[in-house]
């Protein structure tokens, strides 16, 4: 289903980079793009209030770095990754998730020391207790159910009102990702599943996920709403489905391979 794309998460793969490029956010981490209107930031052209630059990997021959600048008003990565490239979306997305650990582990988890950079090697590292922390990535699964020409789509409350998805949910410790595809769906619908089938995977950086992408057959159930979880849930026709996340999503991506067939 994806594509690989010429971002890289190492900044060294390039050893003599072409250019040095900067995705800078804001105290809110939205990004804020350069004045001239692209997403990323020249090395000689940065905000007057911008911090310490952190490596985060290379996009074609660039070196990509990531900073935070104090009293800039951003733009949310949701907001822009429509419109930007898979590249982007992947290096954008992988910027933002370095920033949000280098905040989120400023002091150790286990003793309370400061922790410090380690250089190049994606690790924060605790003098006090000899402890490293490796960035924080969390698993999740997302699945189109389907049953012949019929989609099970769900509405959360935390999407707009008009906007129907996939089931989708974090892997527990000790689950596979396919215990956890069955699990999830019944939980939230009170189906059951056959032919689990992967399809592919997405880095959706709000804050740290890995999507898996599946596809299940339905077997059997009727539906039983979670009502904490979703507000609605229905079968879609192929030939009729509402308004779904566009294709720059996993989830958009999914339901675009049911609808040809593919699913």
């Amino acid at each position: 289903m994806d594509t690989l794309t010429d971002f890289v998460a190492d900044p060294w793969a390039v050893a003599t980079p072409d250019r040095e490029r900067v995705a800078v956010f804001s105290d809110r981490l939205d990004l804020y793009p350069a004045a001239e209107g692209g997403l990323f930031h020249s090395t000689t052209a940065l905000p007057d209030s911008v911090g310490e630059l952190l490596p985060v990997g290379c996009m074609g021959r660039d070196r990509l770095y990531v900073a935070r600048a104090c009293g800039v008003e951003g733009r949310s990565l949701r907001s822009v990754y429509p419109n930007a490239s898979p590249a982007e979306r992947a290096a954008l997305g992988a910027a933002r998730q370095r920033l949000q650990w280098v905040q989120d582990h400023a002091f150790c988890g286990r003793c309370g020391g400061p922790t410090q950079w380690y250089e190049h090697e994606y690790t924060l590292y605790c003098a006090h207790c000899d402890h490293r922390h490796y960035p924080r990535v969390s698993p999740c699964v997302i699945v189109a159910v389907h049953d012949g020409d019929w989609l099970l789509l769900g509405r959360s409350p935390r999407h707009p009102p008009d906007l129907w998805t996939l089931i989708a949910g974090f892997i527990e410790p000790g689950e596979s990702a396919e215990a956890a595809v069955a699990r999830e769906v019944h939980e939230e619908t009170g189906v059951q599943l056959a032919d689990v089938r992967y399809h592919g995977s997405e880095s959706w950086p709000f804050p740290h996920q890995l999507m898996l992408g599946y596809s299940a057959r339905f077997a059997g159930g009727p539906l039983r709403r979670a009502e904490d979880e979703l507000v609605a849930l229905e079968w879609f026709h192929r030939d009729s489905l509402p308004r779904v996340p566009g294709d720059w999503t996993i989830a958009g991506r999914l339901i675009q391979a049911f609808s040809q067939g593919r699913a």
